[in-house]
């Protein structure tokens, strides 16, 4: 890694709580430490107490000779590859430019249309063919609800060094619609509305549906904002239940109820930054699902403040039941953090990874870094099959809510699951007899710092150093220079 790669994977979080901890030292951890030394097995309880208990519940807890493992180790430094590029540009370029253009227009360079609602209301997106892009101009393009089937893929996106601005866009089914680097928010809107800004496939059938680059809020100052706005703050991005194969990618998601919900089956929610919601930050309702390379921050408005639900950085449960069976799920590499500055107004006690409704079958949840000052760090209730690997949940704000590594159940269902490698205040594995728990150690702030700032590089490496359309920093409070 170069100079360079080492200072911007730096964090600094105001507070007192993360240090600006840099990749190197975990490297040096590994030439430093062979995965070896002494270690004393515990079984940790419900509260995080200690005790005798059988196999099935016993965890590791380091002593200063075992603070890391080798296979933890090489699964961080292992070479990530960037995030896959878009294609060329194929088809022909539509215009459209609130400045310049015209409901006359003929949407080229020469003569661009004016606005994209306007130009789906008058049916002169019917010229738009599969393959072709149109290209949004500084603007205001209104409120926009499209559909259709494509057999390649349909573009709208900002022309290059452009910032055009919707008030809200549904692409309410349909298939091989791409959507790229656009602002959406109500702040643009004729009128305030509820529900998601940014919704794909929730009317009807719908397939290979995107949306990535895109910058998506409620609104960019709170600091005026109470209870109720936090309450009733719009939801970010839906990837809507009627759909599959649907993407959300690189997005900013600020300042909203829920982040990102994700109740397509089959669909990927990769690279975000989801920052500042006040219930969940991205939900996950459907089987085969990826969530992974996202960072999740800011919480907002406990239940004493008074707000019912019990906010996670990542949720799961059946869409539409709240309890069934969910098949399929990967949680890789995420990044959760509860609060960056101490000084947040309504700061909520955030949950980590939380899938309480299930069964849940065969999820693989790992290498997630978690920040988070309630108990629930990762926890999977009525898991089987699951493997729960390399991830590591920590609080820096100390008393007795220590997040742990779990494995609950409410209906007695959890077996045959593995639990490997993981770094926490404490583990509960004792709802599956028969799981594989090996290398679970106790986590200290230096190999979470270490592994957040290995993961936050990783993340930079493949979505970039600041997110394309707001300027923000993916971990931290930098802005684009």
């Amino acid at each position: 890694m170069s100079a360079r790669g080492v200072r911007e994977s730096g964090v600094a979080i105001s507070g007192g709580g993360i240090a600006p901890a840099l990749c190197l030292l975990w490297l040096a951890c590994l030439s430093g430490c062979s995965g070896g030394g002494s270690a004393t097995p515990v079984a940790s309880s419900a509260s995080g107490s200690t005790s005798a208990a059988s196999t099935a519940s016993v965890a590791t807890r380091a002593t200063p000779a075992a603070v890391c493992t080798a296979h933890s180790v090489a699964a961080l430094v292992s070479a990530t590859p960037p995030a896959p590029l878009p294609p060329p540009p194929s088809g022909t370029a539509f215009h459209v430019d609130p400045a310049l253009g015209t409901a006359q227009g003929d949407g080229s360079v020469a003569s661009p249309w004016r606005t994209l609602a306007e130009v789906v209301s008058s049916g002169q997106l019917a010229l738009v063919k599969p393959g072709d892009r149109v290209l949004l101009y500084d603007g205001t393009h209104g409120e926009v609800s499209l559909s259709g089937d494509n057999a390649d893929f349909v573009t709208i996106a900002a022309a290059p060094g452009q910032t055009p601005t919707l008030g809200r866009l549904e692409v309410r089914q349909g298939s091989k619609w791409r959507v790229r680097g656009l602002t959406v928010s109500p702040e643009f809107a004729a009128a305030p509305y509820t529900g998601p800004i940014l919704s794909l496939g929730e009317r009807g059938p719908s397939s290979a549906l995107e949306v990535e680059d895109c910058f998506v809020y409620t609104t960019q100052d709170v600091r005026l904002w109470g209870v109720a706005d936090w309450l009733g703050a719009n939801n970010g991005i839906r990837l809507g239940r009627h759909g599959t194969n649907l993407v959300a990618r690189n997005n900013h998601v600020l300042n909203t109820r829920f982040g990102i919900s994700v109740n397509a089956a089959s669909s990927l929610c990769e690279g975000n930054i989801v920052a500042g919601f006040s219930g969940d930050g991205v939900r996950v309702t459907r089987d085969g699902i990826v969530v992974q390379y996202n960072v999740i921050k800011n919480g907002y408005l406990s239940e004493a403040a008074g707000d019912p639900n019990h906010d996670d950085g990542i949720q799961c449960f059946l869409f539409n039941v709240g309890t069934g069976q969910v098949s399929g799920i990967t949680i890789k590499a995420n990044v959760i953090i509860a609060r960056e500055d101490d000084r947040q107004l309504f700061p909520t006690q955030l949950q980590g990874i939380g899938f309480f409704d299930g069964p849940l079958v065969n999820f693989r949840v790992e290498q997630n870094v978690v920040l988070v000052n309630h108990w629930h760090g990762v926890s999977l209730y009525d898991a089987q099959g699951c493997q729960v690997l390399d991830n590591v949940t920590h609080s820096r704000w100390g008393g007795v809510n220590l997040p742990w590594v779990k494995l609950g159940e409410k209906q007695g269902l959890a077996r045959g699951n593995k639990v490997q490698g993981n770094y926490a205040h404490s583990f509960d594995l004792r709802a599956d007899a028969s799981v594989d728990a090996k290398d679970n150690l106790q986590v200290t702030q230096q190999i979470f710092d270490a592994r957040l700032s290995a993961l936050d590089a990783q993340i930079q490496a493949r979505f970039g150093t600041f997110h394309p359309v707001s300027g923000h920093a993916r971990v931290g409070t930098q802005r684009r220079p």
